[in-house]
């Protein structure tokens, strides 16, 4: 009995070589964000936050970034007034 010679190819990839995406991704503004490879020109959309998060909806978080703006808006009216 004779077995069949090993295939190179999975069945089903008849696509030749995939691309090695070097994805650009847009600027979060919003729970997704578009992105585009820089070498297929792919689109695709990328989320923008951790599965057990939710956008925009983190008090905690805008609480700690204004303590952070009002430190540091006070830190520079202070330099300010010294010179």
């Amino acid at each position: 009995m004779t077995q069949p010679a090993p295939s190179t190819n999975p069945i089903g990839d008849d696509e030749g070589p995939s691309c090695c995406h070097h994805w650009v991704i847009q600027p979060a503004t919003g729970p997704y964000s578009a992105g585009k490879c820089q070498v297929c020109g792919e689109s695709r959309e990328f989320k923008n936050y951790v599965e057990a998060s939710t956008w925009g909806d983190d008090k905690s978080a805008s609480r700690t970034r204004n303590r952070v703006v009002e430190e540091t808006v006070a830190e520079h009216i202070e330099k300010d007034e010294e010179e």
